[in-house]
C-alpha cells in the first residue's frame, strides 16, 4: 500500500499509509498533549528517535519554529512520508537519518515493517504477538491480520554518539531526546556516551513493562543524574503495559 494524503483534524493534512494509526497518534501528540513538555529554550536541539511518518517533529516544529531536529527513521516507506510530511508543512530544519539507532554498530539489521501500522514496524517482531492477539480478540482476526501483515527490510544501524559527534557536531545541548522505537530503548540509550548524557536536558521516553525494561531504562535514567516519572500510557489497553517516562536534571 502506498502513501496517501488525508486530513487528520481541520487544516492539518497528511501523508500516511496507515490512517488508522497515524490517527491514534496525532491524537496523542497534538490534542493529548502526551509528548508536551515545558521548560524548553526557544530554539531547541531535538533528537527524535523512531520519528516515523514525522508527526513528533511537526508538533515541535509548531511549538518552537526555531528548534533544530535530528530525526531517526529506519523504515523506507516511512522516511518517504517523513519527507513528504515536512515538505508540505513547510518544516525546516530537520536532518533526516534513514537507519535504526542501537547500543553498537550494524551493517545489517532485519526490520519488520506493518504497512497499515508503520509507527510499530521493529527490530523485535516477537514482541508485538500480545499486540496482535489482543486486537485478535477485540477488533476481530480478519482486522488484526489486515494491521499486521508484514515485509521486512534490511537497515543498518548506528550509536547515537557516532552519529551526534559526525552530523551534529555544532550542538553543545540536546535538549530533547524522544525514544518510541518498538522494544529497542534500551539498545537506543546505551548507544549514548558518558559525554554526550551529559548535555541530554530532557529525556521522553516509551517503554513496556516487560522483561525487565522499564525498570532497565529507569535505572539507566538515575545512574545518568535523571529524575524520572512513568505513567501509563492512556487509552492504550492495559495488558500491553505501555508506559511514559519522562526524565529531567535533578
Amino acid at each position: 500500500m502506498g502513501l496517501r494524503l488525508i486530513e487528520l483534524d481541520e487544516g492539518f493534512p497528511c501523508y500516511v499509509s496507515g490512517e488508522f494509526e497515524a490517527r491514534f497518534i496525532y491524537a496523542e501528540i497534538f490534542q493529548d498533549n502526551n509528548y508536551d513538555h515545558a521548560g524548553l529554550p526557544e530554539a531547541p536541539f531535538v533528537v527524535d528517535v523512531g520519528a516515523n511518518i514525522g508527526l513528533f517533529s511537526l508538533f515541535m516544529k509548531r511549538r518552537y519554529p526555531s528548534a533544530r531536529i535530528a530525526a531517526f527513521e529506519p523504515a523506507p516507506q516511512n522516511v518517504e512520508a517523513l519527507r513528504q510530511n515536512l515538505a508540505l508543512h513547510r518544516a525546516e530544519g530537520v536532518t533526516i537519518h534513514p537507519f535504526c539507532l542501537g547500543a553498537e554498530d550494524q551493517a545489517e539489521a532485519r526490520l519488520t515493517y506493518y504497512p497499515e501500522m508503520p509507527g510499530n514496524s521493529t527490530l523485535h517482531p516477537r514482541e508485538k504477538d500480545l499486540q496482535r492477539s489482543l486486537m485478535g480478540e477485540r477488533l476481530g482476526d480478519d482486522r488484526a491480520a489486515e494491521l499486521f501483515t508484514a515485509t521486512e527490510v534490511t537497515v543498518p544501524v548506528h550509536r547515537l554518539s557516532r552519529v551526534l559527534a559526525e552530523h551534529h557536531g555544532g550542538e553543545t545541548a540536546i535538549d530533547l531526546l524522544k525514544v518510541d522505537v518498538e522494544g529497542a530503548e534500551l539498545d537506543v540509550l546505551n548507544g549514548i556516551d558518558a559525554a554526550d548524557w551529559a548535555r541530554i536536558g530532557t529525556v521522553l521516553l516509551e517503554v513496556t513493562d516487560f522483561d525487565g525494561k522499564l525498570t532497565g531504562a529507569l535505572d539507566l535514567l538515575h545512574r545518568h543524574g535523571f529524575r524520572t516519572t512513568d505513567t501509563p500510557v492512556p487509552f492504550m489497553w492495559e495488558e500491553l503495559r505501555f508506559h511514559y517516562v519522562t526524565a529531567t536534571r535533578a
